[in-house]
Parts: C-alpha cells; structure tokens; sequence
C-alpha cells in the first residue's frame, strides 16, 4: 500500500477527468453542435497534454512538487486558448459555419493542430530522455528496484508517439483527399486514447515513489534527479586513480565478508555509511572501475551466490524461489529476469543443466 498520496495522484485524475470531459463533450456535439461545446472541446486537448506531462514530471522528481521550470508544459494551451477565444469573439460564426470548422478546419486551425502534434511528440522525446536518467539514477542508489521502475511509463510515452506519427498520416490522408473529413478518422484515436488512458491509470495507481517505498532521507541528499537535470558525470570529483581502485577493493571485500548483497533491500548509502565516504564515491567507483551501476553490481553477486545454491546436493529440497530469496531477490520476476540476463538461462534450467552435467561426470 502506498504511505502517502503524491500530488502526481491528483495530476492523474485531472488526466483520466479531462479525458472523460473530451468524450462527454463529444456527445453532446453529437446532439447539436454549438458555440460552447465546440470552444470547450477545442480547449480539452492541449490541456489534457499539459496535464500529462505534469503527472509524468512528477513522478520522475524526487519531491514530487511542482517545478517553476515546468511552466512550459502549457505555452501552448494557453497560446491556443488566446487564439481560440479571440476567433470566437471577433466572428459571429453561423451554426452552417461551425460544422464546417468542426469537420473541414481552416488552414489558420491546421497550422495550430500540427503546431500542437509536433510540440506533443517534441516533449514526448523530452520525457523519454528524463525515464533515462531516473533508470540510471535508480541503478546507482538501489540494489532492487521492482517496485518504482517506470518503463510502463516509457511504454505509454512510445505508444503515444506512434499515435502522434499516425496522426501525422491522417493529416497527410486529409491533404490528399484520401480522407474527406476529421469524422472520417476520429474514431481510430479516440479508441487510441482510451486504451492507453487504462493502461496510464492501471500502472499509475499502482506506481510507488522513490520517497515512498524506500526509507529516502532528503537530509542525505537527491536520490533521483529533477526532471531537466542530467545524470551527474562526476567531472568535479577529487578522487585519484589510486583512491578509486583503493575503494573498489574496499568495497570487494566487504560484500565478499560480510556478505552484504543478501539484504534485499540493500541501498548505496548503507555501503556509503560502512566505509564512510560518499554515496557519490562509492557509485563514481563502481561506474569507472567496474563499469557497473551499485544495481548490476550487487545483482551479480546475488547471482553467484544464487548458482551456489542451485547446484549444492543438500539445497536440492529447497524450492527454486526460496533458494533465489536466499540470495537477496525478494520476486520471483526480478531473480528470473536478472539470472536469465546475466546467465542466458532461467534458474531451473541452470539447474536442470548442472544436475545433467554432474551426471554425466560421473
């Protein structure tokens, strides 16, 4: 269970609640079409986007508040609210007229469509860059990182483009007149959006924060980087070539004596506070010694210690997921999914595999 509610949670609601607004207007312009269900929908879009990448900001931001550099996730709903309000103010558009905006616009409201899809699909590439340094991040603070991954999110962000790029087409059908009206290919998107609206809120009710899940001390420093900011390169340490290989060998040792990889819930400041230095050293030693993340780092030897156990004649009446317990992982999909990336097969097949050749030794 979550410990808290998160302001991305609320952001998430104003999403699913401007997606549902978009579909009701929709029905009621279905029942007559007039001035203000055609204003109201018109504003919907930009907005729902705005709303979005606000959820999706906050969720990649160790504080989970609200940013001034974010302000311009809505330039353009409040720069298409300006134009759209100002059209409608300075024309007395006739019911004929509006139909004609509706299911033919006007070249003045293609531009602003195409303006708003490449803005969509330009942010969209923004926040596929920002998953990239949260997943980085992660790796470099925590040994497990099950619970507060987010590629269901760079799923949705990959779906979403597709969707942008094939609205692109649809611009291009309605040029060649290969398509006659908008009515002609909303439909397509708009089972499009709720699709991926489901798979947006299913996974987002049930995303942990960083800050949440995990015992995150904001007195000892950003776990997670702002949205905006890159992956730090650690241009400005101090530490010598002999300093790095000196701490490697620290931490070599320790996880080697006291065998620190079993804790599944193992993180970079607990290895930070042993040694007393850093959590920004010990993951610079990592990085340029072993050319490892702390997560690769400590899931390597996990799954040392995990074939140990897998091929041990008295571990042979343990099951294979308690044994993988044994060797820190605390989910049967994170030890499959690390053992089978690092050893080309599954545990039981490694198994299975072991047991055969000690046979055949024999």
């Amino acid at each position: 269970m979550k410990k808290s509610k998160k302001n991305s949670d609320y952001w998430l609601i104003a999403v699913v609640g401007l997606l549902a607004s978009y579909f009701i207007i929709d029905l009621w312009i279905q029942h007559g079409l007039n001035h203000t269900n055609l204003i109201i929908r018109s504003l919907l879009a930009p907005y729902l986007f705005a709303s979005f990448l606000t959820y999706a900001a906050l969720l990649l931001d160790e504080s989970h508040q609200l940013r001034k550099e974010w302000w311009w996730f809505g330039l353009y709903a409040v720069i298409w609210t300006i134009f759209l309000l100002t059209d409608f103010s300075l024309s007395d558009y006739t019911l004929v007229e509006l139909d004609e905006i509706y299911n033919t616009p006007t070249v003045a409201n293609k531009i602003f469509f195409l303006a708003h899809d490449v803005f969509n699909v330009g942010a969209l590439f923004w926040l596929l860059t920002k998953t990239k340094a949260y997943d980085q991040s992660l790796k470099n603070n925590y040994s497990d990182i099950t619970q507060v991954n987010l590629q269901w999110l760079k799923n949705f962000i990959w779906t979403y483009l597709v969707l942008k790029f094939t609205v692109f087409i649809a611009w291009g059908a309605l040029g060649l007149g290969i398509a006659t009206t908008i009515a002609d290919i909303r439909p397509i998107f708009n089972i499009w959006f709720v699709v991926l609206m489901i798979y947006l809120s299913y996974h987002g009710i049930r995303q942990y924060a960083v800050a949440e899940f995990y015992d995150y001390d904001p007195a000892k420093g950003s776990v997670i980087p702002k949205a905006g900011t890159p992956t730090q390169k650690y241009q400005s340490s101090t530490l010598s070539d002999e300093d790095l290989n000196h701490l490697q060998g620290q931490v070599d040792q320790l996880f080697k004596e006291e065998l620190l990889y079993l804790n599944t819930e193992l993180k970079v400041h607990h290895l930070a506070e042993k040694l007393e230095v850093t959590t920004h050293k010990i993951s610079q030693t990592l990085n340029s010694q072993a050319g490892l993340t702390f997560y690769d780092y400590v899931n390597q030897y996990r799954v040392a210690h995990f074939k140990k156990l897998l091929t041990d004649p008295q571990k042979q009446n343990f099951t294979i997921l308690g044994l993988g317990f044994d060797s820190g992982f605390n989910s049967k999909a994170s030890m499959n999914r690390i053992f089978k990336q690092l050893e080309g097969l599954t545990p039981k097949e490694y198994q299975s595999q072991s047991s055969y050749l000690s046979k055949e030794a024999t």
